[in-house]
């Protein structure tokens, strides 16, 4: 991801800076801006989900290993 989709990101998710704003700043529209917010967040609910995933299977694994001693 390219520096400025980072800053941009940065702006609205920790600093909590108006999208509009953020747009006039880095010359941008608004619409711009939320869409890489989107998908920054689309691509964060993901990993999200797969480590949670993972997490249940690594419990079920170590559940078996641990019943088969």
């Amino acid at each position: 991801m390219d520096a400025i989709k980072l800053n941009v990101i940065n702006e609205v998710k920790i600093k909590g800076r108006l999208l509009s704003d953020v747009a006039k700043d880095y010359g941008l529209t608004t619409k711009s801006v939320y869409q890489i917010v989107q998908q920054n967040e689309q691509k964060s609910n993901k990993s999200r989900l797969a480590m949670v995933q993972q997490t249940k299977s690594l419990g079920l694994r170590l559940k078996q290993l641990l019943t088969r001693h």
